[in-house]
């Protein structure tokens, strides 16, 4: 489970046995004092990167990949394309924002062979009009199917700003299945793969 707010977190700890908190740039700034102090306040951190530039994120993995996990979302394909190659530790709803899945067959094989999880982020959905929400739905059931095919570690979470948008377990899993997951799927993509996640934090 990731989310972006003190708030959200709280809420989240009480359904969840481990919450990420992670800290968005922009707007946040790669201030090391600052990450310091949500790692002592969160315990685990992540840095979600937001439509960054390839520069940034090679900065971000070459100071910062020993301590927090690094997400990248954008919907910009020689972004994610790089974002793999570099080896961030997830991709998160590349299909917003874009036409199709953002991702294809060349880009999940990839993501499999550098061991990059894709994140299912229910967030997206709870702002779409209804037709922009049908076809993410669409979309993120053709990025699970790829996932599946290429037995991509995956994830879902709400990416929660505020409490209003954190769900239960529960949720999330009815999310899984509505694309197209087995229920033990779903199950595992709030548990057993967050945790070989959380594994890579020193």
């Amino acid at each position: 489970m990731d989310v972006r707010s003190e708030e959200a977190f709280k809420l989240a700890s009480e359904w969840f046995d481990k919450v990420v908190y992670s800290y968005e740039i922009p707007p946040g700034s790669l201030d090391k004092h600052v990450l310091r102090e949500n790692r002592e306040r969160y315990g685990k951190v992540a840095i979600a990167l937001i439509n960054p530039k390839p520069s940034m994120v090679k900065e971000v993995l070459q100071r910062f990949r020993q301590s927090y996990l690094i997400y990248v979302e954008s919907s910009d394909l020689r972004v994610v394309r790089y974002s793999i190659e570099r080896g961030v530790d997830a991709i998160i709803s590349p299909w917003a924002g874009r036409k199709d899945q953002g991702i294809d067959h060349v880009l999940a094989r990839l993501m499999a062979r550098k061991n990059v999880a894709l994140g299912f982020s229910l967030r997206p959905l709870l702002y779409a009009d209804p037709y922009t929400r049908a076809n993410l739905l669409r979309f993120m059931r053709k990025a699970w199917e790829l996932a599946e095919k290429y037995k991509i570690m995956r994830f879902i979470t709400s990416s929660a700003k505020t409490k209003w948008e954190v769900r239960e377990p529960k949720d999330l899993m009815s999310l899984g299945v509505i694309l197209g997951m087995e229920m033990p799927q779903a199950k595992a993509c709030l548990s057993a793969y967050p945790e070989l996640l959380l594994k890579r934090l020193k």
